[in-house]
């Protein structure tokens, strides 16, 4: 099966979610993109070349998932343990084949060109990977001066002179003076001018086709994101995807739609990675901000994939988790027949493995325990009792995908 989806739309949308786990500092890799393609572009590249620059500076930090994480990366030039984020985030690339030549650079973007030059790597790789590096600090010295970019302009400016020939490449450092001797390129860096800008650029005059598996493969990527946000909820979303698979088939959905429903079900948490470690990772009751806070992640999801033309089923799918059939969920109030089948699968499929998933402040709750609160949700309302009833029924095949490894 393929589907017509807009490739480069769905590199901007999904950086959105990547943006979520800065919380309060979002459009680093935006931002990022935005100066390493305008300096590449004063470097000779174009076409081909600047969308991979736009896509690997949108992707660059795919590896960061926790929120402490993303705080470090704000801390100078250099850090410790730097790197670990950049073989993760190569990890991740390397399993979505549109975007897999881009892992090296995304493995190597906080590599010094010094280092970069003693190197057996090809020569675009290593030039990509200085330019996103370039990018990323110039956004973080820009954060740190608390000020104006206009105003911070002439202290970056002297950094990152500083620097030339140890942490960058002497053509990267031209190309990123030249492109920044204009006040139009620091003030599209705003919020609104760069979110009309990379709109732009994501415009295509047709889209591309992608197969099932590469969609699969995307929600896989993006799943790991999420479940690497904290070991509460280590392969939850892989697990739930499994579950979710079964139950489709079992329902009499077709192969297709039953591998739609497991995209879905992959991507619907997407929306925590705005959640705060510390109110992911409590082990105990939410308090009445917290749980505030907790509660838009669904919401947060919709918004995100509702916006890759395509996916507007697959967004409905896996925002309604937290719905509940006879009304009462959250966050939309949805009930009766605006919950489709598929969302109703997802629902189960992740209350189900989240009881059987051993946690870090709990083990896992018995077979028995589990379908018993499980029963009792179906019976308040909360849950579809046909749904429910294929859970029962394949009760042993369900459990194998709740408590899988991805």
């Amino acid at each position: 099966m393929e589907m017509w989806l807009d490739l480069r739309r769905i590199v901007y949308v999904l950086s959105d979610a990547l943006d979520l786990v800065g919380i309060d500092d979002v459009g680093h890799g935006k931002r990022v993109a935005f100066m390493a393609a305008r300096a590449g572009e004063v470097m000779g590249f174009s076409g081909t070349a600047i969308e991979d620059l736009l896509a690997a500076g949108m992707f660059h930090d795919c590896g960061v998932s926790s929120t402490g994480e993303h705080r470090s990366l704000a801390g100078g030039l250099d850090w410790d343990g730097q790197e670990a984020h950049c073989v993760r985030g190569q990890a991740l690339a390397v399993r979505f084949r549109p975007l897999a030549h881009l892992a090296p650079v995304i493995r190597w973007h906080h590599t010094h060109a010094q280092v970069l030059e003693t190197m057996d790597l090809p020569v675009l790789v290593k030039v990509f990977a200085n330019l996103i590096y370039l990018a990323d600090r110039v956004d973080v010295m820009m954060a740190l001066s608390g000020t104006d970019p206009l105003l911070a302009r002439d202290g970056i400016f002297l950094t990152v002179k500083d620097n030339v020939g140890t942490r960058f490449r002497p053509d990267v450092v031209q190309a990123f003076l030249e492109a920044g001797s204009h006040e139009e390129f620091w003030l599209t860096l705003e919020p609104r001018t760069l979110s009309h800008w990379l709109n732009h650029q994501s415009a295509m005059p047709a889209p591309r086709y992608m197969s099932m598996s590469d969609l699969e493969a995307l929600g896989g990527v993006f799943a790991s994101i999420v479940d690497a946000k904290s070991p509460f909820t280590s392969e939850h979303s892989h697990a739930v995807a499994g579950v979710a698979r079964l139950l489709s088939s079992l329902a009499g959905l077709s192969p297709d739609r039953s591998r739609k429903v497991g995209v879905a079900a992959l991507l619907h948490d997407i929306g925590k990675l705005r959640v705060p470690d510390p109110v992911l990772d409590k082990p105990g009751p939410l308090d009445a901000p917290e749980r505030a806070t907790m509660i838009r992640h669904a919401f947060d999801t919709f918004n995100i994939l509702n916006r890759i033309e395509g996916f507007q089923d697959i967004a409905q799918w896996a925002a309604f988790h937290h719905e509940c059939v006879r009304g009462g969920g959250y966050p939309f109030g949805h009930s009766g027949d605006k919950l489709s089948v598929e969302a109703r699968i997802i629902a189960v499929s992740d209350v189900f493995q989240a009881l059987r998933q051993d946690r870090p402040y709990r083990a896992s709750m018995s077979i028995e325990g589990a379908l018993g609160l499980i029963d009792e949700m179906s019976l308040a309302g909360k849950l579809d009792p046909d749904v429910v009833g294929l859970l029962h029924s394949n009760i042993d095949a369900c459990d194998h995908a709740a408590r899988a490894q991805a």
